[in-house]
């Protein structure tokens, strides 16, 4: 078990591109988000999800609570997480990543240093939904939704980040199918099998 990190699913999201609830959607025989709850149980002691509609949840059998500003996107599922988990930090991920990769997981959680945010930061960008927040977060987080301010990327220039490079992240997994998430129909079909 990893010590010190709660594991945290957002399930929040719209599915506008989707068209219908896509953590319920059927992939491989399973409900999405069992499939990414079955990649983090055994990983973690601490579970949460954070979700504002639980009844389409109970399956899980994990704790969940909700967010307390409605519509404010993953900046409020991570205040929300931050708010309730017992740990001092939480790996955060979205409910349509079924290919999460164990061992970079185990990587992340490890870095040490006081960072606020540990996260994926490829060619194309940063991976805020595949990261750790610290607690210490919390604070500047609560203020940007205060403030009206949603957007996770104004966390990056105002927290200590630690980027972990596409050249890190290769030495332990063999590629980045990793971060595949489901946004329409066509993509459960274009993604199979999980890197262990």
């Amino acid at each position: 078990m990893i010590d010190q990190v709660s594991a945290v699913i957002l399930a929040g999201g719209k599915s506008s591109r989707f068209g219908r609830n896509k953590a319920l959607a059927d992939y491989q025989g399973t409900p999405l988000i069992q499939r990414i709850a079955d990649r983090l149980t055994p990983l973690f002691a601490d579970q949460l999800l954070i979700t504002n509609t639980p009844a389409e949840y109970e399956f899980l059998n994990w704790p969940m609570t909700g967010d307390l500003h409605r519509d404010c996107g993953p900046l409020a599922g991570i205040q929300a997480a931050l708010l309730s988990i017992n740990q001092p930090r939480a790996f955060v991920c979205g409910c349509d990543m079924p290919l999460l990769n164990p061992a970079l997981i185990r990587h992340l959680c490890a870095i040490e240093g006081e960072w606020d945010i540990i996260l994926p930061w490829l060619p194309d960008g940063p991976e805020p939904l595949y990261a750790v927040y610290a607690q210490t977060a919390l604070p500047v987080i609560t203020e940007l939704l205060q403030q009206g301010k949603r957007k996770i990327g104004l966390l990056f220039e105002l927290l200590k980040v630690r980027r972990v490079t596409e050249q890190e992240i290769l030495a332990i997994v063999p590629d980045l199918s990793c971060f595949h998430n489901i946004n329409r129909q066509h993509d459960l079909h274009a993604i199979s099998g999980g890197n262990d």
